[in-house]
């Protein structure tokens, strides 16, 4: 790609589309440019690089896992919440 149109605008598009090794490439290019003068360049690379940690394969496991966790622990209290409407139902129909 030429690289006249590495702008802002399009790295904010690769990153909010998820691309964010692009954005990020953009974002420090233009850092170059700006000699680290621009504050807001410099927090766009930091915001990048956050996001790019958390696609690290050792990442998506952790999430994973703890997604998964949290799945099975709404699964367990769904289930015990229909088991006392049953409950509940029982007991009033005996009065």
């Amino acid at each position: 790609m030429d690289h006249a149109y590495h702008t802002r605008e399009l790295a904010s598009a690769y990153e909010t589309q998820g691309y964010y090794k692009e954005a990020l490439e953009i974002y420090t290019r233009l850092d170059e440019t700006f000699q680290g003068t621009d504050t807001d360049v410099q927090a766009s690379c930091r915001r990048v690089e956050t996001l790019l940690a958390r696609e690290e394969p050792g990442n998506r496991e952790t999430r994973l896992t703890a997604l998964l966790e949290n799945w099975l622990t709404l699964w367990r209290m769904s289930h015990h919440l229909t088991t006392m409407t049953h409950l509940i139902a029982q007991v009033r129909s005996r009065k």
